[in-house]
């Protein structure tokens, strides 16, 4: 890329989230509220029986006050006895290995399926956040995006913008992009990702969202050789993330590449919570082989997030890097950095500061 990477977009739940896309704890209850119908009736039946025999919860009866699980908490229990080999007996019935794998398949595709509902279909030509972002973007190819998120917004914001979204590792079926390239690195995957176990390969379903589609839907894998059945390439939020997958390592280098880089890192909506320790193990490995600290601001600003929690957010971001000051905990939401872009660079540290010093 012309010149290298100077800038780096991060993005997190709380950007999504600035374009409607419901936050980790609002997916179980907009999911029931889905009717089920189709090809999800099957999938949507064993995961009403798995939510009242592991949680007492009557999914045909959700309200605002259903205290569903969180993901880390479902996840960690189906994905705990799967490494243990170990089954569950409730009234006789037994949860065996094949139940408890397929039950994990059916709550990743559960959190496909409401984003893709949430979401609808590609906001082409539809003035959203992410796309106010990506027009105010420099076109000289000194900055990447790095997206935590499996929507599609940042990716469709990226095509509007008539540039293509540079993923960092290749698909079976995808045409050689025409439009200028914009560095797009999707840590967790992404919704239009889907990957074949059978001979690696990657397929790319563009604006249409494979992912949260049944098994019976879902794109067959693209080589000639092949056409077995793929899964989505989708890291659901658990303690136990696994980065094995090969496209996945390959995205991750050329993330750490692009870190390595960058002068700037621009922090959207992200919190950097304690138990990301992949992230940031990432942040810290690129901080310390560079030898420097790179000028770090966090946009992570709302209207109803208080004090204590913006300190704490600040203090978790001051301590990983070498340098705290170089690290600025701005006043700045999602929204406002998408309408001003690296304007910012240009105001006083004084008055995009959070100033968070005092009780």
């Amino acid at each position: 890329m012309q010149g290298g990477i100077r800038n780096i977009i991060f993005l997190g739940a709380g950007a999504s989230r600035a374009d409607k896309a419901p936050l980790q704890f609002e997916l179980l209850r907009e999911y029931f509220r889905l009717p089920s119908k189709g090809l999800r009736h099957e999938m949507d039946a064993e995961l009403k029986v798995f939510f009242k025999t592991f949680y007492g919860i009557e999914t045909a009866r959700v309200v605002e006050t259903t205290n569903f699980p969180t993901f880390e908490e479902v996840l960690g229990t189906l994905e705990l006895a799967m490494h243990r080999e170990e089954n569950f007996g409730v009234s006789g019935e037994t949860w065996d290995q094949y139940r408890i794998q397929r039950c994990r398949h059916h709550v990743i595709a559960l959190i496909c399926t409401i984003l893709a509902e949430k979401l609808g279909v590609s906001p082409s030509g539809k003035a959203n956040w992410h796309t106010k972002l990506v027009a105010k973007l420099p076109r000289n190819q000194t900055t990447a995006v790095i997206s935590l998120n499996y929507d599609l917004l940042i990716d469709n914001a990226i095509c509007y913008s008539g540039r293509t979204p540079e993923y960092g590792t290749g698909f079976a079926n995808r045409v050689p992009p025409s439009g200028e390239p914009l560095g797009l690195y999707k840590l967790h995957g992404s919704l239009n990702w889907l990957r074949c176990p059978t001979c690696g390969s990657l397929t790319y379903t563009g604006n249409d969202k494979g992912a949260s589609y049944p098994i019976e839907r879902r794109e067959r894998c693209k080589t000639s050789s092949c056409g077995a059945e793929t899964t989505p390439i989708v890291v659901p939020p658990t303690f136990f993330k696994v980065m094995s997958d090969f496209h996945l390592q390959e995205i991750w280098h050329r993330a750490e590449s692009a870190l390595v880089q960058a002068e700037r890192i621009f922090f959207c909506g992200y919190s950097l919570p304690d138990a990301d320790v992949h992230i940031r193990y990432l942040l810290k490995r690129t901080e310390v082989n560079r030898g420097s600290t790179p000028d770090v601001f966090i946009m992570s600003n709302s209207k109803d997030k208080k004090k204590n929690t913006k300190k704490e957010e600040a203090g978790r971001y001051k301590r990983l890097f070498r340098d705290p000051s170089k690290v600025v905990y701005t006043k700045l939401t999602f929204e406002e950095f998408a309408v001003r872009g690296m304007s910012i660079l240009n105001d006083p540290i004084a008055r995009i500061a959070e100033n968070l010093s005092s009780q």
